[in-house]
């Protein structure tokens, strides 16, 4: 069975990560520029990027295999990793308290002197996670971009696709939770289908985008030099991979779900079906990056591997336990 460098935990990080990284972004955007005062709307949408962040992170150290020290991360001076937990932890304590100073319109009294305590930093507070939300979404793809000897993943390409595909998934996911825990009514109502309407149409440019880029990314590995980027791509457009990936990834992650935005728009189909099939999309999408890992082997490495013993050679097999111990 083939070692893959990553596994599912990664998968799941790198999806969280650019999900929450997203919604924060996009929080940000549009509580301090495109539509000042909607912070209430967003309580709900930063609710579930500080819990996939923080899901993400979990599935980040359970992978890394040593939890105890997982602090040892922030230490190192030039592992990529360090600066994905750093951008994580600045966005997490930052949207935290944002969220926090928002807590009154649960209706719980005891929050409403956190509101007033915290109301004058909430623009700064949501402003610096939004930055980093930004830097989580770019870091995802650069994570694996610069692991140079895995080809498929070594591509400038691939941080653009990831953040585009982090940005849609967060259009998708605030669009099925904002205004969330709140009795929307009169002017509050029309700026939540106002905002709603400008997601949309912007997860469509997206989608778009998103399919344009994994497409030319894809297609130029396939008819590429690089023998390891060659079979990957080989992989996803006539392979074993390819019912996943036109399948799965093209028509029900980016393509149905566009039809649905674009010529359903109004319906349950748009609201609902759709941004929960740009969700799978995403997810989809980073499993079958991630379990693209071929590289080319090392000078002499072959040759080693082919001189190891097999599993089922003689002396192997004639050794018991608390026998021939010397």
């Amino acid at each position: 069975m083939k070692h893959h460098y990553w596994e599912a935990p990664i998968v799941i990080y790198l999806f969280l990560g650019g999900l929450g990284g997203g919604i924060f972004f996009l929080s940000a955007l549009f509580d301090l520029i495109i539509a000042p005062g909607s912070g209430p709307l967003f309580f709900a949408p930063v609710f579930f990027a500080l819990a996939a962040l923080a899901l993400g992170c979990f599935f980040l150290v359970f992978e890394l295999g040593q939890p105890p020290v997982f602090w040892r991360v922030f230490t190192t001076k030039t592992a990529i990793i360090k600066w994905g937990a750093v951008l994580l932890s600045v966005a997490m304590i930052f949207g935290f308290v944002w969220w926090a100073s928002y807590l009154y319109v649960l209706g719980w009294e005891w929050t409403f002197g956190l509101a007033a305590a915290l109301e004058g930093v909430r623009p700064i507070m949501l402003g610096v996670a939004g930055v980093a939300g930004f830097g989580i979404m770019v870091y995802t793809g650069v994570m694996l971009s610069t692991l140079k000897a895995h080809a498929f993943w070594a591509t400038p390409a691939l941080p653009v696709l990831f953040t585009v595909s982090a940005l849609s998934t967060a259009c998708a996911a605030i669009a099925l939770s904002l205004g969330g825990a709140l009795q929307l009514e009169g002017v509050a109502l029309l700026l939540a289908e106002l905002i709603h309407e400008i997601v949309h149409t912007v997860d469509i440019v997206l989608v778009v985008a998103e399919i344009v880029v994994l497409l030319v990314m894809v297609l130029s590995f396939y008819g590429a030099g690089n023998v390891c980027a060659h079979e990957v791509a080989a992989r996803w457009v006539r392979g074993k991979t390819a019912p996943l990936f036109w399948g799965g990834m093209v028509f029900g992650g980016l393509l149905l779900p566009l039809c649905l935005y674009v010529f359903g728009a109004g319906t349950a189909a748009s609201a609902l079906v759709a941004p929960w099939l740009v969700l799978c999309g995403g997810l989809l999408l980073r499993y079958l990056c991630v379990y693209s890992d071929e590289r080319a082997p090392i000078p002499g490495e072959v040759r080693f591997n082919e001189r190891l013993p097999k599993k089922d050679a003689a002396f192997l097999t004639a050794w018991k336990k608390d026998e021939n111990l010397y």
